[in-house]
């Protein structure tokens, strides 16, 4: 509304007085005002932090890796005949259980390598971003 003598403006908007809150438009969220009167602060310790803990989906992780572990030696326990394996261009005569336990320690310190490659450009940006930060 428009008191007497005040300029509606361009497409009906009213300029607002001094000590008027200006009309807000559909859908729009009126800014806040500041800390609420009365509530202290909540002090830091206190304040619950999202993603501190660990998450179910680690703990059900490290039992299917247990699981799939024990199912490992006890197949390679099974498995005691001797064999011809060719490895870098030579046969070797071992064991079931000495080639799976083998395959097995190469697939987990190949799987470790690439676990820190994929690492090294999320810890690059980590420690620019600290650096940025630090001054």
């Amino acid at each position: 509304m428009t008191t007497p003598g005040q300029s509606a403006g361009s497409y009906g908007y009213v300029q607002p007085g001094p000590g008027q809150v200006p009309p807000l438009a559909p859908g729009q969220v009126p800014p806040p005002t500041g800390p609420a009167q009365g509530v202290p602060p909540v002090p830091a310790q206190q304040k619950k932090k999202r993603g501190s803990g660990v998450s179910w989906v680690v703990y059900a992780a490290t039992v299917v890796v247990l699981v799939i572990a024990i199912l490992m030696v006890l197949f390679v326990a099974k498995n005691d005949q001797r064999v011809s394996i060719w490895l870098f261009g030579s046969h070797q005569h071992m064991s079931v259980a000495g080639a799976l336990t083998g395959a097995a320690l190469a697939g987990l310190v190949v799987g470790l390598l690439i676990g820190l490659i994929a690492q090294i450009p999320v810890r690059r940006k980590l420690r620019a971003a600290r650096r940025r930060l630090e001054g």
